[in-house]
């Protein structure tokens, strides 16, 4: 997938599903999404086919279906996607981010033990 590619929030539960299990035949795939969505078998498939063009999703051929997986991995889209955000709202300033989501946000003890490690593991590098 392109680091420029855009998926839709559509898309992210089609992926959703992929990366819960990552080898689906389109029936499986269409028969878990119309569990939780109001979304048609047609919509289902015009997800899956722009997934595809976008190669965030492959699809092969096994005997008489296709069975499709995942081309991008959770964590790699969570990365994308959060660079793109950092980059529209913060001008990619890392920094203001953190400052920002410190400040609003209420964190646990424990995140924010994390944080304190993750910075202090940047530092050192």
């Amino acid at each position: 997938m392109d680091k420029k590619t855009n998926i839709s929030d559509s898309e992210l539960e089609v992926l959703k599903e992929l990366w819960l299990l990552p080898s689906l035949t389109a029936r499986q795939l269409t028969d878990r999404l119309l569990e939780r969505t109001n979304w048609s078998e047609p919509t289902i498939k015009t997800l899956l086919l722009r997934l595809l063009r976008k190669n965030a999703v492959k699809r092969t051929r096994s005997g008489k279906v296709f069975v499709y997986s995942a081309l991008i991995t959770q964590d790699e889209y969570r990365y994308q996607a959060g660079c793109s955000l950092l980059n529209r709202l913060f001008n990619g300033m890392t920094g203001d981010f953190l400052t920002c989501l410190v400040r609003n946000e209420h964190l646990s003890s424990s995140e924010i033990e994390s944080l304190k490690k993750l910075l202090d593991e940047a530092e050192k590098k």
